[in-house]
């Protein structure tokens, strides 16, 4: 059943980028998946010729991609600048994401 379950989930990531994202010549793979070898295996054979390999090939810390897309999002909140990108998300423009919500009275002192 496990086997089973990593071979569609090989298969149905490559089968994703080949259908929406031709042109892929690389996939780097983020969080827990990158340390599975059997399925960083099957996604190497479902990808044929294009190489896979983690975040840490491009100087992440596999562990660390959510983290930092999330702290780029609340940098850029916190900039007043977009955080979508409408070509990936199909939203109509960029836009300001999420909300600050302050303390109403400020810090508390003891």
């Amino acid at each position: 059943m496990q086997s089973t379950l990593v071979q569609l989930t090989a298969t149905t990531i490559v089968d994703a980028v080949q259908q929406y994202l031709p042109t892929t010549h690389r996939l780097s793979v983020c969080g827990g998946g990158a340390h599975n070898p059997t399925l960083m295996a099957a996604l190497q054979r479902a990808a044929n010729e294009i190489p896979v390999g983690t975040a840490a090939d491009l100087g992440m810390d596999p562990d660390w991609v959510e983290a930092a897309a999330f702290a780029w999002l609340a940098k850029q909140r916190l900039d007043g600048l977009p955080g979508n990108v409408p070509t990936v998300t199909g939203a109509r423009h960029p836009t300001v994401l999420g909300a600050v919500y302050l303390p109403p009275y400020g810090p508390k002192s003891n």
